[in-house]
């Protein structure tokens, strides 16, 4: 199925501000002008899983990594001019921004001001509302629309593999198991939705394209994104293994200075 993408929700629900929506526009407005050079380039929905993903890693990813995730080849053979590549990149950048402001803002619900809303799309809703001949050309009978946030979750886990060693879990067993639980929080999003439909995102008067279960499965992805935030920001930047001559045992000081024992700094 081929359309523009809108926010989960459409114009009635969660709606973005108008810096938001403009940065959203000028993503969406570079991908469609790449994918008419080649019909793989994946949908923003996916870039933004990507992205999030990479707000809650230990480090920072730089241009060339990121765009290289996405692509799946360099840059200079995805964007038709330096131009066009650098109102990707500065569109980008603007969006990490507004999602990083968001994963600071602490909240106690997910429909408060300032939380985590990524840019999904209720891809079934919008095909149920179309017009019955619209319908029958937008849809794709060998590929049918996916499920709610399926494609975020998709670039979320994408950004795991590619980065596998970032993502590897600490030593600490607690923290590991944390984050081996959010992570599946994310990852189930990757399965249909078979539940019986009760509401349509992009349209609340369109015909039912989401269950009950997948919106809730949404929500504990994005409050599994929030405790993958507060874990990096606990455990701090990844550091390179510390070189040592004498062995250090794990309730020693570590000794790269930082006053902390070995297990809490780089044994972590």
């Amino acid at each position: 199925m081929t359309t523009d993408q809108t926010p989960a929700g459409g114009d009635d629900a969660a709606e973005f501000d108008d810096a938001t929506s403009a940065t959203l526009d000028t993503l969406e407005d570079v991908l469609d002008a790449v994918r008419e050079r080649d019909p793989d380039v994946p949908q923003w929905e996916f870039c933004e899983g990507v992205m999030t993903a990479m707000l809650v890693m230990r480090r920072t990813v730089d241009e060339t990594e990121w765009l290289q995730a996405i692509f799946g080849r360099e840059a200079g053979d995805v964007f038709a001019s330096p131009a066009e590549r650098t109102r990707f990149v500065m569109g980008w950048m603007e969006r990490e921004a507004q999602l990083r402001h968001a994963l600071d803002n602490p909240v106690e619900e997910l429909d408060a001001d300032g939380a985590l809303a990524p840019a999904v799309m209720d891809w079934r809703g919008l095909l149920a509302t179309l017009p019955e001949e619209e319908r029958a050309e937008a849809a794709d009978p060998d590929e049918p629309p996916p499920a709610l946030a399926r494609l975020w979750a998709l670039g979320f886990m994408h950004a795991v593999d590619v980065w596998e060693d970032d993502w590897a879990p600490p030593r600490d067993p607690e923290i590991a198991a944390m984050m081996a639980d959010a992570l599946q929080c994310i990852a189930d999003l990757l399965d249909d939705d078979r539940g019986a439909p009760a509401m349509n995102l992009y349209d609340p008067e369109g015909p039912p394209s989401v269950s009950e279960a997948r919106f809730e499965t949404f929500g504990e992805a994005l409050w599994a994104v929030y405790d993958l935030h507060d874990i990096a920001k606990s455990l701090g930047p990844r550091q390179p293994p510390v070189r040592n001559d004498n062995k250090v045992g794990r309730n020693d000081l570590c000794p790269c200075g930082s006053g902390k024992k070995y297990k809490k700094c780089h044994g972590a």
